[in-house]
């Protein structure tokens, strides 16, 4: 590449470049000025129709007086815009082409460092109900992303007219549930301050009356489902899939189910029915 030698040129040629060069160098600069704005702008997400769920969820929450690009640029200022522009070029063609998914989300995470620009990472949080979350272990000991919790915080999902923003308790059990072999399988009263065990389930009886009681819709614990619904496979892991804990002895189990059996036969036929399954081995006359 030759470089033109700035002796040889003419006053006016001169001239020329120096005009050209600044008229670019200021094209740059309001382009970057312009750009920055209209993107900081929440109205501008609100031209392309498939953001108007996104843009109604976020003027509904608690980060309403937050701009867009506070949280979805990784870096801030004219900067943060630059390293967005293919992003931004990417979604223009989807957006003329049609070739996008709903509902719209972000193809990557907000890194904890964004989150921090307004959170510090030791602040203590007073979580609704009587739920006990301690913060502190979670983002800091444990290193859990913000978002792993808190993807809803803003773009809550819409269910009965209501955006539901508050992280599932289903979502707590993908750990503690046991989905993470670091994390401790809590009881409710580590993390709800008035969640117990009903009275009722403490009834000798109650694994053999269980099922019966839940179908009773008089019966103060027939709802099963406002502590249980939360854990998955709850009751499909006795009724379904994973044999009970009661029913110890591996691949020995016929020696060992008669000392269940002895101590609550009831308990047997709370799943298994007498005619079809027990009297296969067991005389029905001799008890």
């Amino acid at each position: 590449m030759l470089i033109p030698n700035l002796k040889e040129m003419s006053p006016r040629t001169k001239r020329f470049i120096l005009v050209q060069g600044t008229a670019l160098v200021i094209f740059i600069l309001a382009s970057l000025v312009i750009g920055n704005t209209i993107v900081n702008r929440p109205q501008t997400c609100q031209i392309c129709h498939e953001m108007n769920a996104s843009v109604e969820a976020w003027q509904e929450s608690s980060h309403e007086k937050i701009i867009c690009t506070k949280c979805h640029h990784k870096e801030e200022g004219y900067y943060g815009f630059i390293l967005a522009i293919p992003h931004k070029i990417t979604d223009g063609i989807k957006h003329v082409t049609g070739e996008y998914e709903k509902p719209i989300r972000a193809k990557t995470h907000t890194e904890d460092r964004v989150c921090q620009r307004c959170h510090v990472s030791w602040r203590n949080v007073s979580p609704s109900g009587d739920l006990i979350v301690p913060h502190n272990v979670h983002f800091e000991k444990k290193k859990i992303p913000c978002v792993k919790c808190h993807s809803n915080v803003v773009h809550g999902e819409i269910k009965g007219g209501i955006f539901k923003r508050r992280p599932p308790m289903q979502l707590c059990y993908t750990c503690h549930g046991g989905g993470s072999k670091d994390a401790p399988t809590l009881k409710c009263k580590d993390c709800h301050t008035e969640k117990g065990i009903p009275a009722s389930h403490t009834a000798k009886d109650w694994f053999e009356t269980h099922g019966k009681l839940s179908k009773d819709p008089k019966h103060p614990d027939s709802k099963c489902d406002t502590c249980h619904g939360w854990t998955q496979d709850f009751c499909s892991d006795c009724h379904k899939n994973n044999l009970p804990s009661t029913h110890y002895g591996g691949t020995k189990w016929r020696t060992y189910h008669s000392i269940r059996a002895k101590e609550r036969k009831s308990g047997c036929l709370v799943c298994h029915n007498a005619e079809n399954f027990c009297y296969r081995c067991h005389d029905p006359f001799e008890d």
